[in-house]
């Protein structure tokens, strides 16, 4: 009889440690098939995105899913003709990087940004346009070319010039060289500090820079451009301070390559 109550008494020792490994092992299992579905959640949402995604990445896309961002005048249809792409088009198939390299030789742009968009399936391109301000010309490997500058004095073939926004006023840039495109872009910057109104900027063969403006028919300021913004200043002094039976007349020329010492010249007809 004391057997039976010692062995009763450690069986009930046991059962508490007992009762605590299975609710262990039921918890284990609960864990087990919460992880298990989510697993299987994830999967099939990954599967679905997965099949969404090859779906849209392949999808044609025509003219009218791109959309072209701050430009006033190149349009998703200027984008499709400079491209040289063939839409409709798989928008995986189209190379940002490669399509931004092709639009900025053919268009008036600074710069831009192309993305690929898949909810949508569309092409966003976004720029910054380029806004020529004077025509110009200079002498190319095939001779005497024609173009237009910008405010950075860059140039743009007449092809790629006159899809932009047309400048108001008639300014020429004659004999531009790249080398000068430093000056002439700091010429152009300064055209409304002369004290009168710029009509031409001319670069000699060999490299010096005259103007002509309303008020002076030729403004010499010669080869040494560190010289130029003194000789800005200078002009635009004389500008104001010269009297007007110097000014607006035929001939009315200034040697301004010593701007310490401008020369003024005039022909008398």
């Amino acid at each position: 009889m004391l057997f039976k109550k010692n062995n009763k008494k450690r069986l009930n020792d046991l059962d508490p440690k007992a009762e605590r490994r299975r609710k262990l092992q039921m918890e284990r299992r609960k864990e087990d098939l919460v992880e298990l579905g989510r697993v299987f959640f994830f999967s099939s949402v990954s599967g679905v995105l997965g099949f969404l995604f090859l779906a849209n990445a392949w999808s044609p896309i025509s003219m009218d899913e791109i959309y072209v961002k701050g430009s006033k005048t190149l349009t998703a249809k200027s984008i499709v003709n400079a491209s040289g792409i063939s839409f409709p088009q798989p928008l995986m198939a189209i190379s940002p990087k490669k399509l931004e390299g092709k639009l900025l030789q053919e268009l008036p742009i600074k710069a831009l940004s192309i993305r690929r968009r898949l909810f949508p399936p569309s092409l966003e391109v976004e720029l910054l346009d380029k806004r020529p301000i004077a025509f110009a010309n200079r002498i190319g490997p095939k001779g005497q070319e024609k173009g237009m500058l910008d405010e950075h004095g860059h140039w743009m073939p007449l092809r790629v010039a006159y899809q932009a926004e047309q400048p108001k006023k008639t300014l020429y840039v004659e004999g531009w060289m790249d080398s000068h495109q430093r000056w002439i872009s700091i010429i152009l910057k300064h055209r409304n500090n002369l004290g009168s109104p710029l009509k031409r900027i001319i670069i000699s063969p060999n490299g010096e820079l005259s103007i002509e403006t309303k008020e002076f028919e030729m403004v010499s300021l010669g080869s040494n451009t560190s010289q130029l913004y003194k000789q800005i200043k200078v002009l635009a002094h004389l500008s104001k301070s010269l009297p007007k039976s110097f000014r607006n007349q035929v001939g009315t020329k200034i040697d301004m390559r010593d701007p310490s010492k401008p020369e003024l010249q005039i022909s008398r007809l």
